[in-house]
């Protein structure tokens, strides 16, 4: 597990890796849906709990699988009065490789057909837990109709991506052989798909989520983890200090959008420092979607 203080004192800034825990199969509840569906030549993976509308679709962080668990205290719970959805996007788990172009748009798209698919009815409740506010926001900008609230656990802040390859300025600083070498690799994992486990295009992804919209009135809620906003700091000595003041910056300015992306929006910090508050802390996680189906009943 991973604190975020610590992903941003790293500097990967490429993206959040989800830490797989038990499998849902380890639940006491089994599941009320099962099934693979085909989608642009992919086997997409979904799994359900429960039965009752509103439908809830969990979105898993980067390089973690719907199917690889760790949210069986929540789905106990929630699936008593209704159902609760995960699923696994192309690349991962139980599902199978991506086809041709593959970035966040795409994604979206391939959520949507599968829902439909597997008869797993709108409006959704959307659940996120790092890198799946991605995946939010991007089935909200296409389908907003069918999104009736938001809840966004430690989400990976919108830009991400895209500030951590901006932080860097060669034609204005000279870096250092470790620099450069830094530089490179983060270059390299937004410019080329094959270069992260998800084979996700990157570099399309931001200029799409960069030009969407914003969930508007949608009831929200984003849980922060008890250290979840990095508090930046001098640059260390093997940092350029404008390239680390450039990454501040954005980073600042992201997390404030971060907290004005609804006009309904909620925002608590957990008690546990740890990423996947889900697994850590999922009594906040069950508080505050239940609140949130609250607001949707008529």
């Amino acid at each position: 597990m991973f604190k975020r203080a610590h992903l941003f004192a790293s500097l990967l800034l490429i993206g959040f890796t989800s830490v797989h825990a038990n499998e849902h199969s380890n639940t006491a509840v089994s599941p009320s849906l099962a099934q693979h569906v085909d989608i642009d030549g992919s086997s997409l993976y979904i799994e359900c709990f429960g039965k009752k509308a509103p439908n809830i679709i969990v979105h898993s962080g980067f390089g973690g699988a719907g199917s690889d668990g760790g949210w069986e205290s929540v789905i106990e719970s929630i699936s008593k009065t209704n159902r609760i959805c995960f699923y696994d996007r192309a690349n991962l788990g139980k599902s199978s490789r991506s086809k041709g172009h593959y970035d966040i748009q795409v994604i979206a798209k391939q959520l949507d057909g599968l829902l439909t698919k597997a008869k797993v009815k709108p409006p959704y409740v959307m659940v996120s837990h790092s890198y799946g506010s991605y995946s939010v926001r991007a089935y909200n900008h296409l389908y907003k109709d069918k999104v009736s609230a938001v809840l966004l656990v430690d989400p990976t802040q919108y830009g991400m991506f895209y500030n951590g390859v901006a932080k860097w300025n060669p034609e204005e600083d000279t870096y250092s052989k470790d620099e450069i070498a830094r530089m490179q690799a983060e270059q390299a994992g937004f410019n080329n798909p094959n270069s992260n486990p998800e084979r996700i295009n990157h570099k399309t992804s931001a200029e799409f989520i960069r030009n969407s919209d914003n969930f508007g009135a949608t009831p929200l809620t984003l849980i922060w983890n008890k250290n979840g906003i990095w508090q930046g700091g001098d640059a260390p000595d093997t940092w350029h200090p404008r390239t680390w003041d450039r990454m501040k910056t954005m980073y600042a300015k992201a997390i404030d959008d971060m907290h004005t992306l609804s006009t309904k929006q909620t925002t608590r910090f957990a008690n546990t420092e740890q990423h996947n508050i889900f697994f850590y802390e999922p009594s906040i996680v069950i508080e505050e979607l239940k609140a949130l189906l609250a607001k949707t009943k008529p």
